[in-house]
């Protein structure tokens, strides 16, 4: 068994993300009879898949449903997590797209009457514009 400072030193958190994570029953770790926290072999190797985890963009609720789960469930978790990290790669390479045509051909211009005749707002005009440019 060792205690938070060697732990700090171990995981590269601080005394506070660990004492929150304890608080928080992220953790479960036991204590001396002076109150001082105590990490055993099954505390750091939770500790090293919250830090996995928390590496891939999941928050600590996510995380502790995680932990809690068993593989399978654990893999649609990952699964989930991987298919929204698509989508959020999809959107910003479409605004890169946009970026760099507006940067190569300039802002398109705003024609006013072609909005109201349209019946579309200048919102809607600028999501057409992304897509076709």
């Amino acid at each position: 068994m060792i205690k938070i400072k060697e732990v700090m030193e171990l995981s590269g958190l601080s005394r506070r993300t660990l004492q929150y994570y304890d608080d928080t029953g992220l953790m479960d770790n036991s204590r001396t009879a002076e109150n001082y926290r105590l990490y055993g072999d099954e505390d750091l190797e939770r500790l090293w898949k919250i830090i996995l985890y928390k590496e891939m963009g999941f928050q600590l609720n996510e995380i502790r449903k995680l932990l809690n789960s068993d593989e399978s469930d654990m893999k649609a978790l990952l699964k989930t997590r991987a298919d929204s990290i698509e989508q959020e790669i999809s959107e910003l390479q479409r605004i890169l797209d946009f970026i760099e045509k507006v940067t190569a051909y300039g802002l398109p211009d705003m024609n006013a009457e072609e909005f109201s005749a349209d019946g579309m707002t200048m919102a809607e005009m600028a999501g057409i514009f992304s897509e076709r440019l």
